[in-house]
C-alpha cells in the first residue's frame, strides 16, 4: 500500500507576516481601532505551531519508516483566545480592549465585512473563526 502520515495543524505562524495571516491581520485591526472583539466567551484555547516547527515535523514524518502515523501539530502554549489577542495588542503596541461578550461567529464575521471591503482582503473567514470556538485547537 501506500505509505502516509497525518498532520493535524492547530494554527500556523512564522516571522513574517505571510506565515503568519491570522497573527497579522489582529494586529493590523489591533493597531487600528480601540475594540477588538473575540466570539464566544475568550476562554477557547489555541494552540498554533511556528512554522519551522511544522516543516520539521513534517520532514520527520515524511522521511520515518513508519506508515499511518496520525500527529496533532501543536505549539507548547495553549493560551485563551483573550490571552492571546491581548499579547498580540501589546507586541504590537496597541491599547485597544480586547474583550469577549459572548457574540456568535456569524455577528462577529459580518462586524468584518466593511473591513474586508476597505482592504480588499478577507479578514476573519467565518469558517476558521467557527474552528478556533470548538477547542479543537488545542
Amino acid at each position: 500500500g501506500l505509505d502516509y502520515a497525518v498532520v493535524r495543524p492547530c494554527g500556523i505562524f512564522g516571522d513574517t507576516a505571510a506565515e503568519s495571516i491570522l497573527m497579522n491581520n489582529a494586529a493590523w485591526v489591533l493597531r487600528r481601532s480601540p475594540l477588538f472583539l473575540l466570539a464566544a466567551s475568550g476562554r477557547e484555547r489555541f494552540q498554533p505551531i511556528h512554522v519551522r516547527d511544522m516543516a520539521a515535523l513534517m520532514h520527520e514524518l515524511g522521511t520515518s519508516s513508519a506508515s499511518g502515523e496520525e500527529r496533532d501539530a501543536c505549539g507548547p502554549d495553549a493560551p485563551m483566545s483573550t490571552e492571546l489577542f491581548a499579547a498580540v495588542a501589546r507586541a504590537c503596541g496597541s491599547r485597544a480592549l480586547v474583550a469577549a461578550p459572548g457574540l456568535p461567529t456569524r455577528v462577529v464575521t459580518a462586524l468584518t465585512e466593511p473591513l474586508n471591503v476597505l482592504t480588499g482582503d478577507i479578514l476573519l473567514d467565518k469558517d476558521d473563526l467557527d474552528l478556533l470556538c470548538t477547542g479543537l485547537t488545542v
